[in-house]
C-alpha cells in the first residue's frame, strides 16, 4: 500500500467517523506537515476524498469536509430505500445455510451489544448483517451503489445508535428481516427493509440537530 493510499484511508476514516466534522478545513500545509509528505501527495489525496464526495475543493479557497443538509440526506435515503428493496429482490433465493448460520451469529453478538450498551459494536454488527445480504446479491452495481451511498452518509448514520430506543428497534426488524429471508418470504422482506430504513428517516428527521 502506498503512503498516499494510507493517508487516503486514514482520513476517509476520520471524516466518516465524525472526527473530522463537517465544513472543517483541510489545509494542505498542515496535512503534509502531519503525514510528513509532500503537498502533491496531499493534493492527490483530497482529490481521492473529493470523488467519494466526502471533501469539497474550493477554488482559491481550499479543501473543507463535505456537509449535507437535511433535504440531500434524504434524497440519498429515498434512493437507498429502492436500492435496498431491489438487493432483497436479488439475493433472497441466493443465500446459503452458511449465510443464514453467519446472521444469526450476528443477531447473537447484536442482542449481548445491546445488554452491554456497546452501541459501537452493535453498529459493526449492523454492518456485518447487511453485508451477507449485499454478498448474495447478483448485481453488484446495485451493492456498489448503496455501499457508495451509505458511505458518504456514514457519519450521519452511526451517530444514529445514540437515539433513545433506535438500537432496540432496529435489533427486532433485524429479526424480522432474518425470519422473512429464512422462510423465503420476499414480499415480506421487501417490505421489512422499507420499514427499517422509514423508520431510520423519520427519526433522522426528529433528531436532526443532534445528528448534524
Amino acid at each position: 500500500m502506498t503512503k498516499s493510499e494510507q493517508i487516503y484511508i486514514k482520513l476517509k476514516d476520520e471524516i466518516q467517523s465524525g472526527q473530522l466534522s463537517p465544513d472543517k478545513n483541510l489545509k494542505e500545509i498542515e496535512l503534509a506537515k502531519r503525514f510528513n509528505v509532500s503537498r502533491n501527495t496531499i493534493k492527490n489525496v483530497l482529490i481521492m476524498l473529493e470523488g467519494d464526495g466526502l471533501v469539497l475543493l474550493k477554488t482559491n479557497k481550499g479543501a473543507y469536509v463535505r456537509s449535507f443538509s437535511l433535504e440531500e440526506v434524504l434524497e440519498y435515503l429515498e434512493i437507498r430505500i429502492h436500492l435496498e428493496k431491489f438487493i432483497i429482490e436479488h439475493s433472497i433465493d441466493n443465500l446459503s445455510k452458511d449465510d443464514f448460520l453467519k446472521l444469526e451469529n450476528i443477531l447473537d453478538e447484536m442482542k449481548v451489544c445491546l445488554e452491554e450498551n456497546n452501541l459501537i459494536d452493535y453498529s459493526k454488527c449492523n454492518s456485518e448483517f447487511h453485508k451477507i445480504i449485499y454478498d448474495a446479491c447478483d448485481n453488484k452495481t446495485a451493492v456498489n451503489m448503496t455501499v457508495d451511498l451509505k458511505d458518504r452518509m456514514k457519519k450521519y448514520h452511526s451517530k444514529t445508535v445514540l437515539i433513545p430506543g433506535r438500537s432496540k428497534q432496529s435489533y427486532k426488524e433485524h429479526i424480522e428481516l432474518y425470519n422473512a429471508l429464512k422462510n423465503g418470504d420476499k414480499k415480506n422482506a421487501i417490505n421489512i427493509i422499507e420499514k427499517h430504513l422509514k423508520n431510520f428517516e423519520t427519526m433522522f428527521k426528529e433528531y436532526y440537530d443532534l445528528l448534524f
